[in-house]
């Protein structure tokens, strides 16, 4: 693979957004660092989806935060007139709490989905944390990560642009630390976010060259499927809207 990397380099937010949002559609953008990148994240689909963009985001750390987009919803709308249950309406949320149903979702589910409904970025929250549990086997992790990269390349080859947030973590196997920068490796531009007196600091820390893609290996997901929020399990599988009512309280856990 050839990678051709470029100096690290400070970079506004809103150089990232528009580099992200820019003309051709079809990319792999990675965002991690301390916890802002959540915020940052959904600081993006924000603007996505008050631009009237439907998102699709899978979320497998439990980060999403439907109160931050209505606020934003309630704070745009002196200047668009728009109520935050209708940005919420174009938004469908994934939850997937263990590594199998993550790459069930990613690699059945959220490209027909995506395809269906004309969602042309996709948000993925700790697309790596439950693969981080020590029960699932590490041969497994590794072939299940083979075949998650080579969907997400086949979604950027279809022109959907992907976002990945991911919280930098320091874990005790130095096998387990290296599937990070595996998946790192695989992406078109990689930026690493931390916090420096109560603002975000962005470096843009590397731009691979053309991705030669990684042979899909098959096989079994598991047993279990994706668990899919609309304000409750569902049990069908499928990614679902996000509900205007949950923007009345709040809840979830935070790290």
């Amino acid at each position: 693979m050839n990678i051709n990397s470029t100096p690290t380099t400070l970079v506004p937010y809103t150089t990232l957004l528009r580099r992200f949002e820019a003309e051709p559609s079809g990319k792999l953008f990675c965002l991690y660092g301390d916890r802002s990148v959540f915020r940052l994240s959904l600081y993006a689909a924000s603007h996505a989806l008050l631009s009237n963009i439907p998102i699709a985001l899978v979320d497998g750390t439990n980060r999403f935060d439907v109160y931050y987009i209505a606020e934003f919803a309630r704070r745009a709308t002196h200047q668009q007139r728009i109520a935050p249950e209708e940005l919420l309406q174009r938004m469908f949320i994934s939850r997937a709490f263990t590594c199998y149903q993550m790459e069930a979702t990613l690699t059945e589910r959220l490209p027909a989905f995506a395809q269906r409904k004309h969602t042309p970025i996709i948000i993925i929250f700790g697309l790596l944390d439950s693969f981080y549990d020590e029960q699932a086997p590490l041969f497994e992790v590794k072939a299940s990560i083979q075949r998650i990269i080579a969907s997400l390349h086949k979604l950027k080859q279809q022109h959907f642009s992907i976002l990945l947030a991911s919280q930098e973590m320091k874990l005790a196997s130095s096998e387990r630390n290296a599937l990070f920068p595996k998946l790192k490796s695989a992406m078109d531009e990689v930026f690493r976010v931390t916090e420096n007196q109560g603002q975000p600091r962005i470096v843009h820390e590397m731009s691979y060259g053309k991705y030669l893609g990684i042979r899909n290996q098959g096989g079994s997901h598991g047993k279990n499927g994706p668990d899919i929020h609309h304000g409750h399990p569902a049990g069908d599988g499928k990614l679902v809207q996000v509900p205007p009512r949950n923007a009345e309280g709040r809840s979830g856990r935070t790290r």
